[in-house]
């Protein structure tokens, strides 16, 4: 920065031009010197000093000019006071010659005085008030000149040390260049800060087609104040591609020019992690799903005359979840559910499972207790739904008349009663070993019937969509009446 200029007109011809000189200081270099300066050519003092308060008590001299060790150490005292007081003070020393002096409080660090300008003039007996009044200005001044700069060496400090580009884009001439960019942008970007500013074709070039169509349409925007948070692909001058996460404001600058405040981060691990995640999470539902799969087919070996059963049963269902407007979440559960609602059979023996006429009372009431043998079984494994009481709750009624617990209407969840419809459909529909398929027909006239009683309302309607006027039916059904020529009998009980 150039010298100060001298010889200032007036009191108030000081201070303005103070002031404009201290907006030019944007930086801690040479700051004591030029103030020190300033002091003398501006305010006519012929001895001017900055001095600080040490961390153990003591005074340093922070510049002096011109260098005139006598006047701080003649001043010591007086200082200490307006350390301590927050006050100024006017002290009479010799340097060697009289000097009247002045010593002004500047600045407050951690509540008490940060520094202390000492202002000496030759000869003068007493200051008047009026050049009192004027240094009180002249220190309000420096205190706000270097509140600023401790304000901005704290943002470059921050925007160059934390690990994202800060930026500010100025629309000029159809063209956005960047207007700052703070040194994150290595760590966001990998490039320095001056070849964004330099080139933003470093940073557009780079994202990928939908990003760039994304930023076009926010830049069009950003005079509204609109936010924006989106995330972008961004391909880097060394080839390497990145994650990046955009924060951005519109707002109005100098000029009535739009701009853009914002910040880039790079999100890169982040994605990566969840990228990792989700696979992962795939692999275990495909491996709890293979696991579900297997008790099926486990059940199944063991009553072939229902082979399939749970499957269909688990198809429809996902059906009529998915019918009733179910999250696709909600929806995989219930098909996983009724993939095994019938595992508690596992308990039952097979000879009773398969056989062909109508149950004696005890045998058929060991198989009603496959629900909550069922139950008991699923409780502990940690599924993502509520698949153990799902399971527990498939044979209930809404008015009751069901089992093991006889829940009515709203004490029966939704899933359960998807379940509970899909499973009487396809037991009635279909063949079983006490007797023949019923057909489609008299499966839906059994629900449609007991609509609103035994069966929840709009699960039956979305059942009766779907099979009469969306024509749905059951995957791979097959007749194990070509199997098995023995008739069977017609069985009322259902298990």
């Amino acid at each position: 920065m150039s010298a100060v200029p001298s010889d200032p007109r007036t009191p108030v011809d000081a201070v303005v031009r103070t002031a404009q000189y201290l907006a030019g200081i944007v930086s801690y270099e040479g700051l004591w010197p030029q103030l020190a300066r300033l002091v003398r050519n501006f305010f006519g003092a012929d001895v001017a000093a900055f001095v600080a308060r040490e961390a153990e008590g003591g005074e340093r001299c922070l510049h002096c000019e011109p260098d005139c060790p006598m006047l701080v150490a003649a001043c010591a005292e007086a200082s200490g006071l307006v350390f301590e007081s927050g006050f100024l003070a006017t002290e009479a020393v010799r340097i060697p010659d009289p000097h009247e002096a002045i010593l002004l409080p500047i600045g407050r660090e951690r509540q008490r005085t940060a520094y202390v300008l000492i202002a000496a003039h030759r000869g003068a007996m007493e200051l008047s008030r009026d050049t009192l009044d004027l240094y009180l200005a002249l220190a309000g001044l420096i205190e706000t000149t270097l509140d600023r700069i401790a304000s901005q060496h704290r943002f470059l400090s921050m925007a160059d040390n934390v690990p994202e580009l800060l930026f500010q884009l100025v629309e000029h001439d159809g063209t956005w260049m960047f207007g700052y960019a703070s040194g994150g942008a290595r760590a966001a970007l990998g490039v320095e800060a001056q070849a964004l500013i330099a080139d933003p074709a470093v940073l557009f070039a780079g994202v990928d087609e939908v990003g760039h169509k994304r930023l076009l349409e926010a830049l069009q925007v950003c005079a509204t104040g609109r936010r924006v948070h989106f995330p972008l692909c961004w391909r880097g001058p060394d080839g390497g591609l990145r994650h990046l996460l955009l924060d951005a404001v519109g707002a109005t600058g100098e000029l009535g020019r739009p701009v853009w405040d914002g910040a880039l981060r790079d999100i890169s691990e982040q994605v990566r992690l969840e990228e990792e995640s989700r696979r992962n999470l795939l692999r275990l539902n495909k491996s709890m799903e293979d696991a579900i799969q297997a008790i099926a087919t486990t059940i199944e070996k063991r009553d072939p005359y229902t082979a399939g059963h749970q499957r269909r049963v688990a198809d429809l269902a996902a059906h009529l979840a998915a019918a009733l407007g179910m999250p696709d979440e909600q929806v995989h559960g219930i098909r996983l559910t009724a993939a095994i609602h019938d595992i508690g059979k596992i308990h039952v023996p097979a000879e009773i499972l398969s056989y062909p006429g109508p149950l004696p009372e005890i045998e058929f009431a060991l198989i009603r207790t496959h629900p909550e043998v069922g139950y008991q079984i699923l409780r502990s494994v940690d599924f993502p739904w509520p698949v153990a009481e799902m399971v527990l709750q498939h044979h209930e009624h809404l008015d009751g008349s069901g089992y093991p617990r006889g829940l009515r209407g709203d004490e029966i969840m939704l899933g359960a009663r998807i379940i509970t419809v899909a499973d009487v459909v396809e037991a009635i529909a279909l063949y079983r070993p006490y007797r023949p398929g019923l057909g489609v027909d008299t499966a839906l006239a059994e629900i449609e019937q007991n609509r609103g009683a035994r069966y929840d309302a709009r699960v039956v309607d979305a059942c009766l969509d779907l099979f009469r006027r969306q024509g749905y039916r059951f995957p791979e059904t097959v007749d194990p009446g070509r199997l098995f020529a023995r008739p069977a009998a017609h069985r009322k009980q259902e298990g």
